[in-house]
Order: C-alpha cells, then sequence, then structure tokens
C-alpha cells in the first residue's frame, strides 16, 4: 500500500464516514509548517477533522518529531487519525487524542476513535484561503452602508 493510496482512502473516508463537505489534500500553503494527507470541514460549526497517512512504520515514528506533533496547539485537526495499513500501529503507541485507522483490504476500520484537541484554527483558514484564491474567486467583503 502506497502512501498515495492511503490518502485516497482517507478523503473517501472523510466523505462517507464523517460527511465532510470540504475536504483537502496534501494541499501545501506557504504561510503554514504543516501540510495535512487529508483534512475535512464540516459546513456547520467549523469543525475539522485531519488523518495523517502512514504506509511504514519508520515514518509513523519520525511523525513524532513534527513541532505541530510535540506542540499540539499548532497543529491542524479538531480530531486527529493516523490511517495505516493493518497491524501497522497500536493504539497505545498513537499520541494522545488522536484516533487509528486501518485499512484491511479496500476497507478503511476505525481501532480507535480520536477525541477533540483544539485546533490551530488561523493555520486553517490560511489554507482554506489558499484554496479560494487558487480558484481565483474574491475573498473581499464588501459592506454597503445605506444613510437613514
Amino acid at each position: 500500500m502506497t502512501h498515495k493510496e492511503l490518502v485516497k482512502k482517507a478523503q473517501a473516508w472523510l466523505a462517507n464516514n464523517r460527511r465532510c463537505t470540504i475536504i483537502l489534500a496534501e494541499l501545501a500553503t506557504t504561510h503554514n509548517t504543516e501540510t495535512p494527507d487529508a483534512i475535512g470541514f464540516y459546513a456547520s460549526g467549523g469543525a475539522s477533522i485531519l488523518v495523517e497517512c502512514k504506509a511504514s512504520r519508520a515514518d509513523f515514528l519520525s511523525d513524532k518529531n513534527k513541532i505541530f506533533r510535540r506542540e499540539q496547539e499548532r497543529g491542524m485537526g479538531d480530531h486527529r487519525y493516523f490511517l495505516v495499513p493493518a497491524k501497522l500501529v497500536k493504539p497505545d503507541e498513537l499520541p494522545d487524542s488522536w484516533g487509528l485507522l486501518e485499512l484491511y483490504d479496500k476497507q478503511v476500520r476505525t481501532a480507535k476513535e480520536a477525541t477533540y484537541t483544539a485546533a490551530n484554527k488561523s493555520a486553517e483558514v490560511v489554507m482554506l484561503v489558499s484554496v479560494l484564491r487558487r480558484l481565483e474567486l474574491s475573498t473581499a467583503v464588501f459592506v454597503r452602508h445605506e444613510e437613514i
């Protein structure tokens, strides 16, 4: 199973199992140090779910060295998951509050649910604005003042 295949599975899981309305994959921005493998957003409430895909045990183990893993308040995702091939990682090896998704053949199964962690909403907004800019949509808001 390749990293790219896992990312596609993560996108499908966010769309079908979590019903996210906006899903971004491997979107790098110049103002963020974190590039999520997949992140989904709900239309109401602004909640987000991050999925980090790890195709190898070495990749999983090295992930803990990232600054936004050591300092969780700097990371994206109100709920955070690792997606790995089945049996690659044990639930007790996960960072606090992280969930675990395992891929069995073609099916993603939840081995451990994530719990809420306050996300870096500023970084998430930077990512969403980057998407709007790439779509060439105007991000300016115009307020019309009428005299009374």
